[in-house]
């Protein structure tokens, strides 16, 4: 008896402080430790209960009156999960519990490739609701003043905070600072938008960048420059005429009114609707007297049965062209007139909230205020 006595103190210890354990107490406060060897787990007194095996994390043996079983008890992601395994021996207890904590370990997640620009750039316009018009001049902002940037990643654009600063500068004074600010504006939002699924990339490497505000354009026409416009507006094509004129008595922007229905247009409430407008908005104008009646006779004269307004006469029962310029003619760009309706507007003491309504521009925003000249 004591010789046996002898023999079990060395191979049970009772463990140390909390602070020295490697793993967590399992249920029920199992505080005998025994050595992990299958000649200490059979010289466990027969119904001394539960015993943790050293050096083996969660691995614990019950030795019962006829019985000796293991189990596993290990915390997984903050949960205590605890696990009868079907080993006979300690052997196989522990082979079956590297396998069940393999199986309950969490997988790291894979690391994500990080994209190049052009894939991100790609992305970026294909997940934004972004205008047409507006996906075109950024796809064309990348191709023209970033394309030998298309095959690097954002890690090493993030990383290159000096090259991104001398591009920038390279842009402006060979393009101009519109364009530098258009570019690199829509650079920062594309690396931002990226960041946000990706946030072990470097800090956006525009912060190396004062992109400058581009100074609002001085379009709007004088009283001159107005008469000038009408004298060329005379010699175009009824067509074009009452186009260009719709355009300056609405203010509206070009493919608001190139788009125009008959059915959008009221001529006995003498109000006129645009569904196809920035943002995907539409808006109501009231349209002026001699605005109704100039489109009263322009319709008298249109195609009989056409459905737009300003067909083209080259393709029966499309629009007018997406290229309508008449600049060789004398003839200044639509903007230049919706500067000129905002400036008049200001002019007339119209409160800023009715003047954005009247141009189709969002409440709450700035942006009409910089049309005035």
């Amino acid at each position: 008896m004591r010789e046996n006595q002898a023999r079990l103190a060395k191979v049970v210890t009772l463990p140390g402080p909390a602070a020295d354990r490697q793993d967590v107490p399992p249920a029920g406060g199992t505080k005998k430790t025994v050595e992990a060897s299958q000649q200490a787990i059979d010289s466990l007194p027969p119904d001394s209960g539960e015993w943790k095996v050293k050096g083996i994390l969660g691995l614990l043996v019950w030795r019962g009156r006829n019985k000796t079983s293991f189990r596993l008890v290990r915390r997984v992601n903050g949960r205590l999960v605890k696990k009868t395994l079907c080993a006979q021996s300690l052997a196989e207890a522990k082979r079956e519990a590297i396998r069940t904590w393999k199986s309950l370990t969490p997988k790291p997640p894979e690391a994500r490739p990080v994209p190049t620009l052009e894939e991100a750039w790609l992305q970026y316009l294909s997940e934004r609701a972004l205008a047409a018009s507006t996906r075109k001049v950024y796809e064309e902002n990348l191709e023209r003043y970033l394309r030998d940037w298309k095959r690097r990643t954002l890690e090493e654009l993030g990383h290159d905070r000096t090259g991104v600063r001398a591009r920038y500068h390279e842009v402006a004074r060979k393009n101009g600072v519109a364009a530098a600010s258009s570019v690199f504006r829509t650079l920062r939002a594309v690396y931002r938008y990226m960041a946000r699924a990706l946030p072990d990339l470097p800090p956006p490497p525009t912060v190396a960048v004062d992109i400058a505000t581009p100074r609002a354009r001085d379009w709007a026409l004088s009283d001159q420059e107005l008469r000038q416009w009408w004298s060329s507006v005379q010699k175009l094509s009824p067509l074009k005429q009452t186009f260009w004129l719709t355009l300056l008595l609405t203010g509206a922007r070009r493919d608001s009114v190139r788009l125009l229905r008959w059915s959008d247009v009221d001529l006995e409430r003498k109000v006129m609707r645009f569904s196809a407008a920035k943002g995907g908005r539409t808006y109501s104008v009231p349209m002026s007297g001699w605005l109704t009646r100039l489109l009263e006779r322009w319709r008298e004269q249109c195609p009989p049965g056409s459905d737009w307004a300003f067909e083209s006469p080259v393709q029966p029962g499309q629009p007018l062209s997406v290229q309508v310029r008449d600049d060789k003619r004398g003839v200044c760009s639509p903007h230049h007139l919706r500067h000129t309706m905002r400036t008049r507007l200001a002019e007339a003491g119209c409160p800023p909230d009715l003047a954005r309504v009247a141009l189709g521009h969002a409440l709450g925003q700035n942006v009409s205020e910089r049309y005035i000249t």
